[in-house]
Parts: structure tokens; C-alpha cells; sequence
């Protein structure tokens, strides 16, 4: 066994300057993508009732010019808010036409409320859809905002700490429960329109008093972060980039690809694969695969290898018309272990391609923990070699930046086991660590699984609501 550190990894921002922290580096530097002297203008649509639609708007105006920290003795880990306009570092404005506002019918959500769970849901998602579609059609906005209204409030069972706390990351990817926001995303996404859905505790923190406590509730972050995760997720919803991940110039072009698998509604045994792929921009694609079954020697859902070279082929093939050229390099995460077809069906894809080199990972959470003196658990970036083709990887914990351990549970490692690779086990660790930060839809920039592992979670959870032959988007804004 033998012991190691990874520093932190820098990202990119504005004018190619970089930092380790995403909060830090959008208020000093800028989204990716900003041009100097240059006002960019995002088009948004508001589905809500007048309430709702009222409170989206006001909280939008008072981001505007900025929100304030909260009271900590981490400041660093909790920052204000810089503002989200022509003089933001975001150098962006929204603008909201009038006839792009749909308001929904109270009347009509407290009927659709007091139905049976599953009704509500289904109802619901298709009152909410079909003014999504009303907007689209009638002017096309970047992003639409739906305002859930309290009254199907409560029937968003989502909850992304839910998985950290019971360290339960694999059962997100197979739950078939029904869920108003996925559903609701299932929905829309044959319009081609991008969504952003919000709670009434994201506005207006004084709605979350008023809620029932159930299962579903969860901490509700301080008003600068909430803005934070808000803006941001917004401004790459709208197709814009605000920040990537370092690539040397001296590396090859690489390919990252995480496939996974989903349980389809119907509670069968069928999983379905699913593959994503993105470059170091985070720029990527969702391709899905075949049903397969569980193996029986395993009980892990595996592909022929016919099935795993169709579906890596696949993946590279959307790559290279994303970006008009082909990788020279792919990395590949898999939350299951490969057996010899798979193996073999993904060297045939490589093969086929002529690609110069490829790194085969499963990528999952470990039950091994790691403990140091003190009252914090290991620092992120922690890694622990068992041998040479098994490691642990602290995605997750006590990080020198922030001066502190910023989740609420006791942290558990990746473990990450080498089916086949060229490159070192330190540097695919160096690639794991990065691509945790790849995470639009939260600023904090310690997330616990790389982007190929969290959004296959994601998405299956989507695509489990579109039917075979049904229209599967490809770009990851489509399912955050």
C-alpha cells in the first residue's frame, strides 16, 4: 500500500487565467467565455402562477447587483454574491419579454394537487409542459424558468445530499419512483428547449418554513449560494461555458466517456446503457445504448461485445461531430466492472478509430475509509494505492483552501480499479479529481464524483421517462 497527494486542480477562466476555486475565479476573471468590454444578453421565459412568476422576478432583480455573504467564519467557502448583469463579472443581462411569461391557473394546480400521488405528478408535468411548449413556440428563449408551485411542490422527491448521507450513489441510477422533475424533463425534451426548474425556496427563503417537513426536505442553502448555483447553472443552460478544466498543450486530445446503466420504469429487470462524453471543456454528449440483462456470475449489468463496440463507437463518433476532429486519447469510467467481451468490444471501437491510446476505469464508492488525526477527515485528494491496479481517491474532504471540511457526513473515497490504461494510476487520479469540477449546477467545487459517474445518474433518471424511438437529447443541459 502506499500513500499520495494530489493538489488541487486549476480551472480556466476568462483571459486563460486560472484558479483552483470556481467561485473565486468567476468574480475575479470571468466565465470562459467572456469577452472584454462585451455584454452578453440571455433570453428567459417564466412558467409559474402570478405568484411565483412575481417572486422569480424580484429575486432576479436584487441578484442583479449582487447578494451579500452570510455571516461565517469560513468566508472563503461562503463568498457573496458579485451580481448578474452588464457590469458583473458575467458580463450578461437577462432579458424577459412579456409575451414569454405563461402564468398557470391556481384553480388548476390545487385540482391537480388533491389527486393521488401518481396522478398529481402525471397531471402536473403536463400542465407544466404544455406551457413550456406555448413559450417555445411563441418565441424561443435560451431558457425557460418553471417556478414549481407550492402546490406540486412537494411532489419533487429529488435530493442530492440524500446519496452522500447514506452512501447509496448506485441506487439513484436504478430508482424507478415516480418523480415530477424528471418527468417534467422527460417532457419538454422534445422541444428542443432548455429548462431551469425552481423551487419556491430558491426566491424566497420564507416558503420553506411554510412547507411540511417530509423526507424530501433538505438544508436550504444561505441566499448567496443559492444565487451562485442559480446564475451559473443558468448561464450554461443558455449554451454558454463558465469555466473548464486544464489541459496541458503538451497532452493528447482526450475523450472522456462514463457508461453506466439505468432501470427502466416498468420495474423489469432490463437496464439500459447509457454513455457520456465530454472534452475538457465539459462540451459532451448523451448517447444510449441496448437493454442488456444482469449477468449471473456477477449480478452487474454487462454488455456483448458487439453491444460495447457499437456504443463506444457511437460515443466517438458523436464526439467527432461535436467537434469536427477526432480524440487521440479516450478515457473511459464504468460503474460496473468489464468482463472479457466488454474489454474486447471497446478495443474493437478504439481499434476502428485508430485512436493512439485508451485508459479502461470502473469508477465507484469505496466502504474503505481513511481516518487522520484531528477532528477532519482526510484531505481531497488523498489517494491510497491497494496494488497496482486498485485505488482509493478522497473526492470529498478537508480542503486546505477552504481551511475546513465543507460537507455534512463523514466523507467516503472513489475507488477506482484499472481494467486496462497507459497512463499512470496518478495521473488518471489527476483526471478523476478534475472532472469532479465539471458540476454547473453547484459552485462549490468539491464534488464527490466525476462528471462522466454523476451525470449518468442524472440522466438515467430522465431517460428512464422517454420511450424507445422517443428524442434523446445530447447536450447535458437538457437533464440538470
Amino acid at each position: 500500500m502506499q500513500i499520495d497527494f494530489i493538489e488541487e486542480p486549476e480551472l480556466e477562466f476568462g483571459g486563460h487565467n486560472r484558479h483552483v476555486d470556481i467561485r473565486q475565479g468567476l468574480s475575479l476573471f470571468g466565465p470562459l467565455d467572456a469577452v472584454e468590454g462585451q455584454t452578453k444578453t440571455i433570453r428567459i421565459g417564466i412558467v409559474g402562477t402570478q405568484h411565483s412568476v412575481d417572486g422569480i422576478r424580484q429575486w432576479l432583480g436584487r441578484c442583479e447587483s449582487g447578494v451579500d455573504a452570510k455571516e461565517s467564519r469560513q468566508p472563503q467557502l461562503f463568498p457573496s454574491f458579485p451580481g448578474f448583469g452588464a457590469d458583473s463579472p458575467f458580463r450578461t443581462v437577462f432579458e424577459i419579454d412579456e409575451t414569454l411569461i405563461r402564468v398557470v391557473s391556481s384553480r388548476e394546480l390545487t385540482r391537480i394537487a388533491a389527486q393521488t400521488y401518481y396522478l398529481a405528478i402525471a397531471n402536473g408535468a403536463t400542465l407544466l409542459a404544455g406551457e413550456v411548449q406555448a413559450i417555445s413556440e411563441n418565441g424561443r428563449p435560451d431558457v425557460v424558468i418553471v417556478a414549481i408551485p407550492p402546490e406540486l411542490a412537494d411532489l419533487d422527491a429529488e435530493d442530492e445530499d440524500s446519496d452522500e448521507a447514506h452512501g447509496t450513489s448506485d441506487r439513484a441510477t436504478y430508482e424507478t419512483r415516480l418523480d415530477l422533475r424528471n418527468l417534467l424533463k422527460a417532457e419538454v425534451m422534445k422541444l428542443n428547449q432548455p429548462i431551469q426548474l425552481v423551487l419556491p425556496s430558491t426566491y424566497d427563503a420564507a416558503s420553506k418554513k411554510k412547507r411540511s417537513a417530509g423526507p424530501s426536505d433538505r438544508r436550504l442553502q444561505d441566499e448567496a449560494t443559492r444565487a451562485w448555483n442559480f446564475h451559473t447553472a443558468l448561464y450554461y443552460k443558455a449554451n454558454r461555458r463558465p469555466w473548464r478544466i486544464v489541459r496541458e498543450s503538451s497532452a493528447l486530445q482526450t475523450c472522456y466517456v462514463g457508461i453506466s446503466f439505468y432501470r427502466t420504469l416498468d420495474r423489469s429487470n432490463l437496464m439500459t446503457s447509457l454513455a457520456q462524453v465530454y472534452d475538457e471543456r465539459g462540451e459532451g454528449v448523451i448517447v444510449r445504448g441496448k437493454p442488456v440483462e444482469l449477468s449471473k456470475d456477477d449480478r452487474q449489468p454487462h454488455l456483448s461485445r458487439l453491444d460495447a463496440s457499437t456504443l463506444l463507437t457511437s460515443a466517438l463518433d458523436e464526439y467527432r461531430r461535436e467537434h469536427k476532429h477526432a480524440p487521440a486519447r479516450v478515457v473511459l469510467h464504468k460503474s460496473s466492472s468489464y468482463n472479457l467481451d466488454e474489454l474486447a468490444g471497446f478495443n474493437d471501437a478504439v481499434d476502428s478509430r485508430q485512436l493512439d491510446a485508451a485508459d479502461f476505469l470502473v469508477v465507484a464508492k469505496a466502504f474503505t475509509r481513511l481516518f487522520r488525526d484531528g477532528i477532519y477527515p482526510p484531505l481531497r485528494g488523498t489517494m491510497l494505492s491497494l496494488d497496482d491496479r486498485t485505488h482509493l481517491l478522497y473526492s470529498r474532504g478537508s480542503v486546505p483552501h477552504f481551511a475546513t471540511y465543507p460537507g455534512m457526513y463523514v466523507p467516503r473515497p472513489l475507488k477506482f480499479y484499472i481494467a486496462q490504461a497507459e497512463e499512470s494510476p496518478r495521473r488518471l487520479a489527476e483526471e478523476i479529481l478534475a472532472l469532479t469540477k465539471l458540476n454547473w449546477n453547484n459552485t462549490q467545487f468539491d464534488g464527490g464524483e466525476p462528471i462522466t459517474m454523476r451525470v449518468a445518474q442524472q440522466v438515467g433518471k430522465v431517460l428512464k421517462y422517454v420511450k424507445d424511438g422517443g428524442i434523446v437529447q445530447p447536450r447535458y443541459s437538457f437533464y440538470m
